[in-house]
């Protein structure tokens, strides 16, 4: 929990960088994801960063909850691949899907429990077990007065998909 209270700080102060920013991104890379050929293109460029930034995280976080005494010490060192992460997702175009937008965000700041918010989001873990504490806790923090996270995760809570239409 010591990682993902630094983390918070950390985003909160990014965000006075990253949100203006991210208006322009989201614009222009809206716009050329828009273009036929060129916007097919462009998303696999896009989410290949995603992928690559992803896949160690999960790694790291699925060691951190087999091994819980590796868990500050990990997610300390995995605050900076956090960072980035959500930087990341924040800069993408949302092709207007808010909702998976938000659970990438809600996967990045619910570190070092990212693998436990995976297997909340794909359906294997209920987040109302005794298991699911910790990360509960986080959830419940990180989407305070942000009702598209909230409505994020009470769709993944009944099991429902995520609506692109948000």
């Amino acid at each position: 929990m010591v990682s993902n209270r630094i983390l918070d700080v950390i985003l909160t102060v990014l965000a006075w960088i990253v949100v203006p920013v991210q208006l322009v991104t989201t614009l222009v890379l809206g716009l050329l994801v828009s273009l036929p050929l060129l916007g097919l293109l462009l998303l696999l460029v896009i989410s290949l960063p995603w992928m690559v930034l992803l896949i160690p995280m999960l790694g790291l976080s699925w060691l951190c909850s087999r091994a819980e005494l590796l868990r500050n010490p990990i997610g300390l060192l995995g605050i900076p691949l956090a960072v980035v992460a959500d930087t990341y997702a924040c800069l993408m175009p949302s092709m207007g899907e808010f909702e998976s937008r938000a659970a990438k965000l809600l996967l990045t700041e619910s570190w070092p429990f990212s693998w436990e918010f995976w297997q909340f989001q794909n359906g294997r873990l209920d987040i109302a077990s005794t298991q699911a504490e910790p990360l509960r806790k986080i959830l419940t923090r990180v989407s305070r007065n942000d009702p598209l996270r909230q409505r994020a995760i009470d769709r993944l809570a009944r099991h429902e998909q995520l609506d692109p239409q948000v």
